[in-house]
């Protein structure tokens, strides 16, 4: 009977056991579901013992991608943690269905055109496809696991949204901090929509690098630029007043090539000696230093790009001419007429729509803008006042704020976005705004009757630009707790997690509207992911072929595996795609269970002790070492150090536990005749205590095994292991040099291990005879335990203060 067990026990060590992975993952995903695990249950818990999220809402235009599956793991692992430690955890989830993206997806989803439908009807045709685009993510986030409250998501464009950005921008109106005015804009022709500074993105181009000759009556002046077809816009040539090369120029006039017409030779420290000839065109508007020279020497303006980017009629020769097409013309005609020196091929550094990679052009509108600029100092004070994970992420924010040169627009001529509630009266130019009892509003399609209250007109002209997606998505706070009833008692937030690619967005602008409105930072915590690469180290992307998608993952590895990954980097760092990140995770769930199987068979009926009484010394020592254990993960943990708690768990579960440990429990547990009752149900109780509280350990990172294991052995009483406490070192060790008796044994196992290294023999080979030196009086007690977790056929002691291992 004895040895039917041991060749059980051997089988269960040695082969993989029928895990069926997918049906464990339905079945628990099930049990969460229908038993309502992870839901909110703030109620009237003290603030202290709440832990709040703001979980960033992913976009919908798409499918969960690598980004997504590193980054998302990380608040769970948190918010999984936090479960455990007895706090009330609110973990919302969101969905980002607002603005420009949603309008694309659709679009492409339904082989239509926003422009070429009526409003209302693409507006709901948006909705109807994000509303089945975020169906299908919802079970992509919770097939990875994640245990977000999704009863309880929000959408950034939906009515209770919109009234609360709206709300919000009154709020602005009445702080003066927001403003509608006529002037330089940034403009994507491919969008055709203003954008912002945030939404900029540096892309290198490969151009053309014109020298012309502009012609005066004191001679000609050489100037260089890459934007030849702006030769029109052209309102003066600026040089550097300490370029000597000019210093008889400066206040002259030149004539512009091609048009005829005269500019003046203005002087500025902006421009830079070195870059080309050390003279510049002055056009409006070709870059970010037009802007800028064109404000402070109050130049005139000429536009000659349209909205969409055509040229338009003052753009002569090229009117009707896209950017590219008005660049080739423009310098064929230069080169007629002889003011072309040399043409020098270049790849330059320009700004382009982050949304879509078009370069950006600069024009002339009015748009609506919060200010920004006068306050910087206090956002960066703001933003220093939470705890940034890593410390160096945060220079990141610093030198986004110190480089601003704009106010943030916030107005977009786009379609599906929060309408700004305004209308403009007719007869006395009034703006007129909306009564917060009345929002949420789209003064585009209202029928209701607005007066405007200063002349009493009701001939008033609705706001038809929308709000940006940013105005909306950086109040994401409050659209997460305000629907709740919880924004009073729970903001500012305990954490965000986010990337480090979107500091300058969704980071910033939260930063401003928290300050802002409430004077405060939005979170007490900001935690910062890095980006995933491909395993040679490159950017995913389409075009180079190397997108890996997570499902095919999940359905390949399982869940637990790729949250594995997940956990591999630490808050800030980068991540590749290595294969071997995903077998070590999924060897140790086969690992976990595997170990919970032997430990089945080798307690038998014993129960799971609630406080372990540990008399053996090798159940001394492996209390002991679980409670070291428990301070370092627990600690880790409380400081976000995710990835180090687990390799921490990792090391004792893989290399203390089940290589020394349960081979030790093994061999004493199947002697049972010598060994007696007691102890026999001593080491039963013990090993399923260590089990408990390894897998509560290993709960927020892999909670589908922990859960199967959980169950399968009945480990405790709650309906999941998620709702277990997490465990607290245990003082009820018997005998306190027990855990110095355990640790040497693992000194002997480890010396025989590096015997069998030595000798070129893997860790199962046989060793027929082997004598070891050292306490000779522990080694007895432990001869047949060290036999047989290192096969050794016979073994002898020789007393010694020193450990040594010899063959014989």
């Amino acid at each position: 009977m004895v040895g039917m067990k041991m060749v059980l026990i051997v089988n269960i060590l040695t082969n993989r056991m029928d895990l069926d992975i997918p049906a464990m993952e339905a079945r628990w995903k099930k049990l969460w579901s229908e038993e309502s695990i992870y839901a909110t249950e703030i109620g009237h818990s003290e603030r202290e013992k709440c832990f709040s999220i703001d979980t960033p809402p992913p976009t919908i235009s798409g499918k969960m991608h690598m980004g997504h599956a590193f980054s998302y793991p990380h608040q769970d692992f948190i918010a999984r943690y936090k479960r455990l430690r007895g706090y009330s955890v609110f973990y919302p989830w969101g969905f980002d269905d607002n603005g420009l993206p949603t309008e694309r997806y659709t679009e492409k989803s339904l082989g239509i055109k926003g422009e070429r439908t009526d409003l209302g009807e693409f507006i709901r045709l948006c909705m109807q496809e994000s509303a089945k685009a975020e169906e299908e993510l919802k079970k992509n986030w919770m097939d990875l696991g994640i245990s977000a409250d999704f009863s309880h998501a929000y959408r950034t464009f939906s009515e209770a949204s919109m009234k609360i950005s709206q709300s919000m921008f009154l709020d602005l109106v009445e702080k003066r901090r927001v403003y509608r005015e006529e002037g330089p804009t940034i403009r994507c022709p491919t969008c055709r929509t203003a954008i912002s500074q945030i939404d900029l993105k540096d892309i290198n181009q490969s151009s053309e690098f014109v020298y012309v000759r502009f012609m005066g009556k004191e001679g000609g002046v050489l100037i260089a630029t890459t934007r030849p077809e702006l030769m029109g816009a052209c309102v003066a040539v600026a040089v550097n007043p300490s370029d000597e090369r000019y210093s008889g120029f400066i206040g002259k006039k030149v004539t512009v090539p091609v048009y005829g017409y005269t500019v003046d030779i203005i002087a500025d420290d902006l421009v830079a000696m070195d870059k080309g000839t050390g003279a510049e065109m002055v056009c409006t508007f070709g870059d970010q230093n037009d802007i800028y020279l064109w404000r402070k020497h109050g130049l005139s303006t000429r536009i000659i790009l349209d909205d969409f980017g055509k040229f338009k009629e003052e753009a002569g020769i090229i009117k009707g001419l896209t950017v590219r097409e008005g660049r080739k013309r423009i310098i064929e005609e230069l080169e007629h007429l002889k003011v072309v020196e040399k043409i020098e091929r270049v790849r330059h550094s320009v700004n382009a729509h982050e949304r879509c990679d078009t370069p950006v052009e600069f024009g002339i509108s009015k748009q609506w803008y919060v200010k920004v600029l006068d306050i910087r100092e206090e956002l960066k004070a703001s933003a220093h006042s939470a705890q940034w994970i890593p410390i160096h992420m945060r220079v990141r924010i610093d030198n986004w704020i110190d480089g601003l040169k704009w106010d943030w627009g916030i107005s977009r001529q786009r379609f599906l976005g929060v309408p700004f509630p305004v209308w403009y009266c007719r007869k006395c130019g009034e703006t007129v705004y909306a009564e917060k009892d009345n929002l949420p509003v789209d003064p585009r399609t209202y029928a209701g009757k607005i007066a405007c209250p200063k002349c009493g007109s009701s001939d008033l002209d609705p706001e038809t630009d929308v709000m940006d997606t940013w105005a909306t998505s950086s109040l994401s706070p409050r659209l997460a707790l305000i629907p709740e009833g919880l924004f009073p008692s729970l903001y500012p937030m305990d954490a965000r997690f986010q990337g480090h690619d979107i500091i300058s967005t969704w980071a910033f602008t939260t930063i401003v509207r928290s300050f802002i409105h409430d004077g405060i930072s939005p979170w007490k915590s900001i935690l910062i992911s890095g980006n995933v690469y491909d395993p040679q180290g490159q950017k995913m992307s389409k075009s180079r072929g190397n997108i890996i998608e997570p499902a095919d993952l999940v359905n390949e590895y399982g869940a637990d595996a790729v949250r594995y990954w997940a956990s591999t980097a630490l808050p800030g760092e980068d991540i590749k795609v290595r294969e071997q990140d995903f077998v070590r995770g999924k060897r140790t769930v086969i690992k976990i269970f595997n170990a919970s199987k032997l430990v089945a068979m080798l307690s038998g009926d014993a129960a799971t002790p609630a406080v372990p009484e540990a008399k053996h010394p090798i159940n001394a020592g492996i209390i002991s070492g679980l409670n070291d254990l428990i301070v370092k993960v627990t600690d880790l943990m409380d400081s976000y150090q995710f990835s180090r708690a687990r390799s921490e768990i990792d090391n004792f579960f893989w290399n203390i536990y089940c290589d020394n440990y349960l081979e030790m429990a093994k061999g004493i547990v199947n002697r049972s005749q010598e060994i007696g009752s007691d102890t026999r149900e001593e080491f039963g109780r013990i090993l399923r205590y260590v089990l408990l509280q390894i897998m509560k350990m290993y709960a927020p990172v892999m909670p589908f095994i922990t859960e199967e294991v959980y169950h399968s052995l009945n480990l405790g009483p709650e309906k999941s292991i998620h709702l277990e406490k997490w465990p607290l070192p245990s003082g009820n060790v018997s005998e306190k040099s027990g855990a110095a008796e355990f640790g040497y044994i693992l000194q002997v196992l480890s010396a025989v291990r590096s015997f069998k290294t030595s000798k070129k023999l893997s860790m199962g080979s046989h060793i027929d005879s082997l004598t070891i030196m050292g306490d000779k009086a522990i080694l007895e007690r432990y001869r047949e335990e060290v036999m047989a977790v290192m096969n050794i056929g016979s073994l002898s002691f020789q007393q010694s203060q020193e450990l040594q291992v010899r063959e014989g």
